[in-house]
């Protein structure tokens, strides 16, 4: 899921790569006037981002909490709520980490709704016969991780229970409702599962146009797996199927190429601001069990980042994303399509017969499924770029 208009894509297939490098001085003050942009300072400043987390919040060592302090922390963002759906960690868990982010981050005023507890169709006892039939191909499975605590069972963060309390009604009633009160402006951050968003498109059809973007952290750009579609693939097909303004993906390969470490958390804790005991006690502090690690790949961080600051990604294409729903072993795998620029494979020559190459024919042999809507998906990322954002909003006073 990704916006063409945010990388200035080209037609179907074509790369788009950052425009470096530029005269040092010059590339100095643009990164100046795009970190002022990102923090929402500066004469440059763009106006705030209407936004909807919906988020599988996994807590508080883990790779999503840090993004939703990210927006929390952010003046570019007016974050209208946060939706929570299980994936990571079941729902009602996933909502006390919620709560606690806004508590830590001082945002009592954001309101944290709960979301879907299930996938609309896949359960962890057909997962079980599946993989006895298949094999085991993933080693994550979410809330379907054998040990995981029940659907009811929470504890507490810790600096222990937030005070406030979830906002009554379901994530899917709130997306409808908040989409329609600010209709062309409200960009959906979805971190997670799909299911609230696919359970309220099909509740109201109608707030699809009404929608600026999708920023999605999920699917994968090779056709592989990805926790956050494998876990729903129904929702992720019913999201992906509809007709969107606009749609920006950070996949699971690209969230792979930066991770939190030691040296980034003391960058941070170094910085100030308001999450650095926070940072210390988790992460500096820390001492995991034997085997065990609080590092790990910053997925949702980099979707954040990305949707704050665009070149924080200098590379990304435009593809046409489905989801695998045979119930074979590839079901919830990614299913990709990318268009050649050329309309045939760089290869195929040397097979063409006399005849030559038939580019036509190639062209309509390679059109996606016209039920999709392009996403702008993302390749490659400035790590360098990301990790100097991530320290610049999360020590911001």
């Amino acid at each position: 899921m990704m916006r063409c208009g945010r990388f200035a894509a080209r037609t179907a297939g074509a790369l788009v790569v950052a425009a470096w490098p530029l005269a040092a001085a010059a590339a100095g003050a643009l990164e100046k006037e795009s970190t002022a942009a990102a923090l929402g300072e500066g004469p440059s400043a763009a106006a705030r981002i209407k936004l909807i987390a919906d988020q599988d919040s996994a807590g508080p060592h883990g790779t999503n909490f840090l993004s939703l302090l990210m927006l929390l922390n952010s003046p570019r963002i007016d974050l209208l709520g946060i939706t929570t759906v299980s994936g990571d960690q079941w729902v009602e868990q996933a909502t006390v980490f919620a709560l606690y982010a806004v508590e830590l981050a001082g945002r009592r005023d954001v309101p944290v709704v709960k979301g879907a507890e299930k996938p609309l169709l896949r359960t962890a006892r057909e997962q079980e016969l599946m993989e006895a039939l298949y094999g085991s191909f993933a080693n994550w499975h979410g809330s379907f991780n054998p040990g995981t605590p029940r659907p009811e069972h929470t504890w507490p963060p810790p600096g222990g229970y937030a005070e406030a309390a979830p906002r009554p009604g379901r994530a899917a009633e709130f997306l409808i409702e908040t989409v329609r009160a600010h209709p062309g402006e409200v960009v959906l951050y979805l971190a997670g599962p799909l299911t609230n968003l696919a359970l309220a498109v099909r509740m109201d059809p109608g707030i699809v146009p009404l929608v600026k973007s999708l920023y999605v952290m999920g699917a994968s750009s090779g056709g592989g797996f990805e926790l956050n579609w494998w876990w729903d693939p129904e929702a992720a097909a019913i999201v992906m199927r509809e007709p969107w303004r606009e749609i920006v993906v950070t996949t699971g390969e690209i969230g792979f190429s930066v991770t939190s470490s030691e040296r980034l958390m003391r960058r941070v804790v170094a910085a100030g601001g308001p999450f650095v005991e926070h940072l210390r006690s988790l992460y500096l502090d820390f001492e995991p069990p034997p085997g065990l690690s609080q590092w790990s790949a910053m997925w949702d961080e980099l979707a954040v980042a990305a949707l704050l600051d665009p070149s924080v990604i200098i590379e990304s294409e435009t593809m046409w994303l489905d989801v695998d729903l045979t119930r074979g072993p590839k079901y919830g795998h990614t299913v990709v399509w990318r268009q050649p620029e050329e309309g045939a494979p760089s290869f195929f020559l040397p097979y063409s017969g006399p005849g030559g190459v038939d580019r036509a024919a190639w062209r309509g042999h390679l059109e996606p499924p016209s039920h999709l809507t392009p996403a702008t998906v993302q390749l490659k990322a400035d790590v360098d770029r990301f990790e100097d954002l991530f320290v610049e909003v999360m020590s911001r006073q």
